[in-house]
């Protein structure tokens, strides 16, 4: 009869063995194991099980060698390069997730090993074609922001994680307001700024984020979020048109500031996106305005500037008219006291024609003409000094002084003209003197004296008459 080994006796001779062995030991030390001893036993246990193919109990053993004796780099080698057989073996068996968890967790024990980043890797590109039932989209984008530490310049990893964020949030739908799913499709144009489904789905993200900011009174940040969903999707007639008029709500909260240099800012802006909106050009037109009156430290011609835009864009607004109507003639006065008549000149006549009524323009344009005439009369130029006292009285016709100053250079002019014998100019010349001073007893007198003149000269050229045969 065969008898067959009793294996009961023999593992229980060896678990004898054992005892006497860890028992010897420990006499021999005259103290408990230490975290080394218990690692090393640890190891060689994780080591045996695990060449058996006895993974459950394998690992735990070897993990707690490690947790032991941390700087053992033995012990850490044996357990990552366990962890990454385990996950390529459960990855080829279809368990996609787990393959992927013990991959991650053989980097996590050696993580510059270089085959392991392959196979890490290899794994995460192989699960985004694997179906949902094997791993969620979750997961695959959580493996995928892993495998981009590894190798952050990989294109296809990147368009891959870039469509499934993009995917997952049109998959529930564009939130209205929410700010992460935001930040979430911001981070998927990152990964892939050429996909142009990306970039609709983000400015969808921004338009709608904006809408939202905007009724809860959050000026700024709806503009803000407008341009970029512009940027993104340019010539978007919804996206422009909200634009348009959030520029032009938050134009008015910075008018209302003080700020008008934003406010000419944004509203043009606006007036790009809408050119023909009678509101905007109103509100930019009275903006260019405000700005050139209330701004102290602007130069004369950047007012000028200012104002001539704004009549530009509302060439009607008599405000504006008078406004560039008095800084003109501040600044015509200011040239002629510093010599420069003609800009003087040329500055006043032009605030008349932006504001005919502008009384200071008035008298001061008449009084630059009036006494440049009598600078003329003074050199004998009388031709010269009719001319600029006639405007002088042209821009105050109820001068007196101007009227009687016109009257005398008349009467001067023409006494000049006694050498030439011209007494029809001279009787025009004293004619006009007359009109204008009727009380003056010496222009009468020199009218008087040439009407005679030429009476008298009229006489003498009349031909005899001729007697009767």
């Amino acid at each position: 009869m065969i008898t067959r080994p009793n294996h009961s006796g023999q593992k229980l001779i060896l678990m004898v063995v054992a005892i006497m062995v860890w028992f010897c030991s420990a006499i021999a030390w005259g103290s408990a194991p230490t975290d080394a001893q218990k690692a090393e036993n640890a190891f060689f246990r994780g080591s045996h099980l695990l060449s058996r193919d006895n993974m459950n109990e394998a690992l735990p053993a070897l993990e707690e060698a490690v947790k032991l004796d941390p700087e053992n780099q033995k012990f850490r080698r044996v357990l990552a390069v366990a962890y990454n057989n385990y996950g390529i073996r459960l990855s080829k068996d279809g368990k996609t997730v787990d393959g992927l968890r013990f991959l991650e967790k053989a980097l996590g024990v050696e993580p510059e090993d270089k085959g392991i980043q392959t196979n890490f890797l290899s794994a995460c590109v192989q699960s985004v074609a694997a179906p949902s039932e094997k791993i969620s989209d979750t997961d695959k984008m959580y493996f995928l922001k892993k495998a981009l530490i590894i190798d952050p310049n990989d294109a296809g990893l990147k368009k891959a994680l870039a469509a499934l964020l993009s995917n997952a949030i049109v998959a529930k739908g564009v939130g209205a307001s929410d700010q992460n799913e935001t930040r979430q499709l911001e981070q998927a144009f990152s990964l892939d700024p050429t996909n142009v489904k990306i970039k609709k789905n983000l400015s969808v993200a921004y338009y709608n984020l904006a809408i939202e900011k905007g009724k809860a009174g959050e000026t700024q940040d709806e503009v803000d979020l407008l341009r970029r969903s512009d940027k993104l999707t340019p010539k978007d007639q919804t996206v422009e048109q909200a634009l348009a008029k959030a520029l032009s709500n938050l134009a008015v909260v910075k008018g209302k500031a003080g700020d008008l240099e934003s406010q000419i800012s944004l509203l043009k802006e606006s007036l790009e996106l809408s050119p023909n909106d009678p509101t905007t050009k109103k509100n930019l037109a009275g903006a260019y305005n405000n700005y050139a009156v209330a701004d102290g430290n602007l130069s004369f011609s950047a007012r000028v500037t200012n104002l001539e835009n704004a009549l530009k864009l509302d060439p009607k607004n008599q405000l504006t008219h008078s406004n560039l109507s008095n800084i003109m003639t501040k600044e015509g006065v200011k040239e002629y006291k510093s010599g420069q008549i003609t800009k003087a000149i040329s500055l006043l006549e032009k605030s008349l024609k932006h504001d005919p009524q502008n009384k200071a323009a008035q008298s001061n344009l008449a009084a630059v003409y009036h006494n440049e005439g009598l600078k003329h009369g003074e050199e004998g130029k009388h031709e010269q000094e009719i001319q600029f006292l006639n405007k002088a009285l042209s821009a105050s016709p109820d001068n007196a002084q101007i009227k009687t100053d016109l009257a005398l250079a008349y009467n001067d002019y023409a006494v000049s003209l006694d050498k030439k014998g011209d007494v029809k100019q001279q009787i025009n010349l004293l004619t006009k003197a007359n009109k204008l001073a009727p009380d003056n007893k010496a222009i009468q007198e020199n009218l008087t004296r040439v009407k005679q003149k030429e009476t008298s000269k009229t006489t003498k050229n009349e031909p005899a008459a001729e007697g009767k045969k």
